[in-house]
């Protein structure tokens, strides 16, 4: 779980640096219509993760992330959505290893240009035996796309994962209009396996959170 003193995560340890070594990841966000799960593939289109989305069932995680095509696979973070507050408990790993899952809190920190907040700890730079908490935010652009392409300007779903201290850009999100594709998520850093999990499930709750937002609101517009 984060820190009680959130603030001072990531205040003096320097941050890794950028990957410019090529070895950045992009994965393609699919979500067909009427179906409750996204399809998460690599850039070549090889499917990678599945993640379970869940309405209505109550103590069950809002979304379910498996290392496989179905809700069969296995289990490797889940995200819940604290209804109360408007914030995400995220845990990497399963639920059901309640010793290994590890639980962080993303929480949204200004109400009219909103950020998202989670902490994490990572590989040092420094020494790379040792580990270091560190602190990032997913913030809405409208000048960084996926490899370097511009984003569409007509979808409000463009985001870029920072580091709260350096401002260094990690991770990259680019919204899509076409039926069926969520987006593409590009990560520019190589911090280990739960890193990418954590920055994949927290961008999926964006997603899904929008996707939630969007589909009451037309709901609610009928009269």
């Amino acid at each position: 779980m984060s820190s009680p003193d959130s603030s001072r995560a990531g205040s003096t340890a320097s941050a890794p640096p950028i990957d410019n070594n090529g070895l950045s990841r992009v994965y393609i966000i699919n979500n067909r219509l009427f179906r409750r799960h996204y399809d998460i593939n690599s850039a070549d289109d090889q499917p990678l993760f599945y993640a379970e989305i869940s309405m209505f069932t109550p103590n069950k995680p809002d979304l379910i992330l498996h290392a496989g095509t179905s809700s069969k696979a296995p289990i490797v973070a889940v995200s819940k959505f604290l209804k109360s507050c408007g914030d995400y408990k995220i845990g990497i790993g399963n639920p059901e290893d309640v010793i290994n899952v590890q639980w962080e809190d993303m929480t949204r920190e200004l109400l009219h240009k909103p950020k998202y907040r989670f902490e994490m700890t990572v590989q040092s730079a420094s020494d790379q035996t040792q580990s270091e908490r560190r602190s990032y935010l997913w913030k809405r652009t409208r000048t960084i796309g996926v490899e370097n392409e511009a984003p569409s300007k007509w979808t409000g779903r463009n985001y870029k994962l920072v580091d709260e201290r350096t401002e260094q850009v990690l991770a990259v999100f680019s919204g899509a209009r076409r039926p069926g594709r969520v987006g593409k998520l590009q990560i520019r850093v190589e911090y280990g396996e739960d890193f990418d999990r954590m920055v994949l499930v927290s961008c999926l709750t964006l997603c899904e959170k929008a996707r939630r937002r969007k589909q009451s609101s037309s709901s609610g517009g009928g009269g």
